[in-house]
């Protein structure tokens, strides 16, 4: 593995990239994005909200509790935009429920054309953290890689 994070590090630096969050199983699947999104961490989770709702409840959010979700990786195929699949063991292994998936690297609007700026954006976190982090308790943070 490439180093330890802190949830709540590594989301806050996700969603400020304008992906999007997927939760897959067998049943189907959930896409939450916006260029909104906030962190609301408590103890055993941390919620995603989208801001300037008077109730954030009210409006679609996402519940990730955090002793869930332990390890992750990149996952890169050809001429697709990777994605961050995140694993509820220590090691990724097995089917991920959540998937991050960093901005399009293409304008399909535009026959496919190239968007360099997310190319770019994906490249510098690669190069910043690598493709596979072991995730850890905030408790620990003196001890782990931050991401901010």
């Amino acid at each position: 593995m490439a180093g330890n994070v802190i949830l709540e590090d590594l989301l806050a630096e996700l969603i400020a990239f304008r992906g999007a969050f997927v939760l897959q199983n067998a049943h189907g699947s959930m896409e939450f994005q916006g260029d909104d999104l906030y962190l609301n961490p408590t103890k055993e989770w941390i919620t995603i909200y989208h801001e300037g709702a008077s109730n954030p409840e009210s409006q679609s959010h996402l519940h990730l509790r955090r002793a869930m979700l332990r390890s992750a990786r990149i996952a890169r195929e050809l001429e697709e935009t990777p994605h961050l699949q995140f694993f509820q063991t220590p090691k990724p292994s097995g089917e991920s429920t959540l998937v991050w998936y960093f901005p399009s690297f293409y304008d399909y609007q535009k026959g496919k054309a190239d968007i360099p700026e997310n190319q770019k954006v994906y490249d510098a976190f690669v190069d910043a953290h690598g493709g596979e982090f072991a995730i850890v308790d905030a408790v620990g943070r003196g001890e782990t890689d931050r991401l901010t």
